[in-house]
């Protein structure tokens, strides 16, 4: 059986509810996404997470900061297997975090909440020009992948970044209510970009029927393998 491009944000979902959703999907995503509940239950939320089924957990608190400092959030959160770090940070920052721990470090580039002009105030460029950046400062600081927008992904793709791993946020299966996010797609059209693995929360965990809800989405997928 192939690993599973799925990685479930589990936002807005108490611990609870978050591990009785991890006993039923936990061994079919490749990870669970989770912010608020680190802040909320330390470690024991990750510990939780992975009791109730969950293969890997991704703590994703974008760190950005001065080096040593998010050294020392790394090492802080040991349990996690993924972590996640603003590129703008810079190449000392990420190789920092890399260098802190074992977790996997992923960079992120442009967040999704921005739309071109927010963006262009931001860093002064268009967005494909400044998640480009961004994903070269990441390749430097040797950061394992790179977190950018559905947008982007093409444009990393051919210019340098073929083989490097892209999780991409902002996905809504059609007709889905797309919220606090500007730059989107579906999952197909994000797997047809390149991506390797997609986000998804609301969709799976706000559903009727969360399993019904990650078998479709599947199924999506599987069609652009």
């Amino acid at each position: 059986m192939s690993e599973s491009r799925i990685i479930l944000a589990l936002d807005g979902l108490d611990l609870e509810a978050s591990a009785q959703l991890m006993k039923q999907v936990g061994s079919r995503i490749y990870a669970a996404k989770i912010h608020s509940l680190r802040d909320e239950c330390g470690r024991a939320a990750v510990a939780a997470l992975k009791d109730a089924g969950a293969t890997r957990v991704w703590v994703d608190y974008k760190l950005h900061d001065i080096p040593n400092t998010v050294a020392l959030r790394v090492k802080a959160m040991e349990e996690a297997d993924i972590l996640s770090v603003h590129a703008s940070g810079g190449v000392e920052m990420i190789r920092a975090a890399v260098d802190a721990g074992v977790a996997k470090i992923y960079a992120v580039t442009v967040l999704t909440s921005l739309d071109a002009k927010a963006a262009h105030a931001v860093y002064g460029r268009p967005t494909d020009e400044a998640a480009l950046k961004l994903a070269r400062i990441a390749q430097a600081g040797g950061a394992y992948g790179i977190v950018c927008s559905p947008d982007e992904v093409a444009l990393l793709r051919r210019d340098g970044f073929s083989k490097v791993d892209i999780i991409v946020p902002g996905i809504r299966p059609a007709g889905a209510n797309t919220h606090d996010q500007k730059r989107f797609n579906t999952p197909s059209g994000a797997m047809r970009l390149g991506a390797t693995r997609l986000v998804i929360g609301r969709a799976i965990t706000e559903a009727q029927d969360p399993i019904a809800a990650l078998d479709a989405i599947e199924e999506e997928i599987n069609k652009h393998r």
